[in-house]
């Protein structure tokens, strides 16, 4: 017999082995199923799947934290939000693959560089809080900042952080059409109805007011694409539908932001909105001023009626001039009705916090402390702190001194400066030019809104990173000599 027949059949044992692993998979679907209630089961194989998923491609659970970060955010399992526990766990994968493919590092970026010394005032101020658990919260919000804005930037390729962004607007509709549905349908507390017939919009922020900024921190990105894409519709690559997608979304979200009823929302859109459109180009600027100028003259004269605008929206901003300062003393002394309670409220705590500062000037009360010493410096008749003084900048005075004050301004020059810089540096007309012209609108959104509240709650600070982060990812199109500056 020859030695071929004598021969034994080979046996692909890699084969055999996946054969057996996918019977055993079936096994266990089929017991779950027969055991397990049929949502529980599809959530265990879509938690599977994802980390499967998470495992081949670790970059895709940015876009995951992007698209999901509200309500996360307002999940809590003890002192921690859904959201910081997949952050951590966020950390955990990227330290994981890391190991794996002997690449852990962490480079040099330059937008980090401006947090970390804001963030070294906040520890050192640390050491004059009362409420230390208060304290360690605030600082690990602003590590974790700094860790989401270094991650994202070094992590993601620029082709990837077209998909954060998509998420970040994604999330940003899905909560304008909440507001939307909530304001016509009147969904909320009682108090928030307005009109007799409508309800503030809160999104599943709860409160009007951070849903308002969650909007407007995603509204001037969304708003820089839609011009982007309709300049570009003309030619190819860019299809209207496109453009009519960048379109709907800005559209259903400055609905939410309108269906707030937030002051600050207003004011803040009207900088990040303004910003963007203006910085289109030098034709847009010009003509912005000019109609500016003119309206503050028309104004001046007389000729700026209340009925320009909707009624009910010309009384919502008739009181804006006392937030700005106009006499606080006096209007704080004024009785409390329901017309003005909003903003006497306010301006109380916008005292309780100058005195705060004048008790600790250099280095403040302690980051996250102002509730705990409210009690000491409230006035009369406003017991509740509210947990900030309803303006960060005053807000981040009262808790961290002058010195903390300077390292937060300087923080927001310094990463103004840089994007400014890489906007001008990119393409004219490009994508990534009305993105970093959109994240810039962004900072003014925040600039302004942050006049009469603190945004820095219920993830929204982790949106703010996102969108640095995705800024530095998109700079690494650009040669290393400007990514250096």
């Amino acid at each position: 017999m020859s030695s071929a027949l004598l021969a034994r059949p080979q046996v692909n044992t890699s084969v055999i082995g996946r054969l057996g692993l996918s019977g055993l998979a079936l096994l266990l679907l089929a017991w779950l199923l027969a055991t397990l209630p049929l949502s529980l089961v599809g959530l265990l194989i879509g938690g599977v799947g994802g980390g499967l998923l998470l495992l081949r491609h670790p970059w895709l659970v940015w876009p995951g934290i992007a698209l999901l970060l509200p309500a996360t955010s307002a999940m809590k399992t003890g002192p921690l939000s859904v959201t910081d526990l997949l952050l951590a766990g966020t950390v955990a994968l990227w330290f994981a693959d890391g190991v794996r493919r002997r690449s852990l590092r962490l480079d040099f970026s330059p937008l980090a560089a401006w947090i970390v010394p804001y963030l070294a005032v906040l520890l050192l101020s640390a050491y004059t809080a009362v409420n230390l658990t208060e304290a360690a919260s605030e600082v690990i919000k602003w590590s974790e900042l700094l860790l989401v804005v270094w991650l994202v930037g070094q992590t993601l390729t620029p082709a990837q952080s077209r998909w954060l962004v998509l998420a970040l607007l994604a999330g940003g509709a899905a909560q304008g059409l909440l507001g939307v549905y909530q304001f016509l349908f009147r969904i909320g507390p009682e108090h928030f109805v307005l009109l007799g017939r409508f309800m503030r919009a809160a999104g599943s922020f709860h409160q009007p007011n951070p849903y308002a900024g969650y909007l407007g921190l995603t509204l001037p990105v969304a708003l820089s694409l839609a011009l982007w894409a309709w300049q570009r519709a003309g030619g190819l690559p860019i299809r209207p539908t496109i453009a009519l997608l960048y379109c709907g979304l800005a559209g259903v979200m400055g609905a939410g932001l309108l269906a707030s009823w937030s002051r600050g929302g207003w004011l803040g859109a009207a900088a990040g909105v303004g910003l963007v459109v203006l910085a289109r180009s030098r034709r847009m600027l010009v003509a912005g001023v000019t109609l500016l100028i003119a309206l503050l003259l028309w104004g001046a004269m007389g000729g700026l009626s209340p009925d320009v605008l909707p009624a009910p929206i010309t009384e919502r901003l008739a009181d804006v001039p006392a937030y700005l300062g106009v006499g606080i003393s006096q209007i704080v002394a004024q009785p409390v009705n329901d017309e003005n309670f909003s903003v006497i409220e306010r301006l109380a705590h916008w005292l309780a916090a100058e005195r705060m500062w004048e008790s600790a000037p250099w280095l403040g009360v302690g980051p996250g402390n102002y509730a705990a010493v409210y009690p000491e410096v409230r006035l009369p008749l406003w017991e509740d702190a509210l947990g900030h003084a309803h303006n960060i900048y005053l807000n981040v005075l009262a808790e961290s001194g002058l010195i903390g004050l300077a390292a937060y301004l300087l923080m927001w020059v310094g990463i103004v400066g840089w994007l400014w810089r890489r906007t001008r540096q990119q393409r004219p007309g490009s994508w990534e030019q009305a993105l970093l012209m959109g994240v810039l609108g962004v900072v003014a959104h925040l600039t302004v809104h942050q006049f009469f509240d603190n945004l820095y709650v219920q993830g929204i600070q982790l949106q703010l990173a996102l969108w640095l982060g995705s800024a530095l990812a998109i700079a690494k199109r650009m040669p290393n000599k400007h990514l250096a500056a």
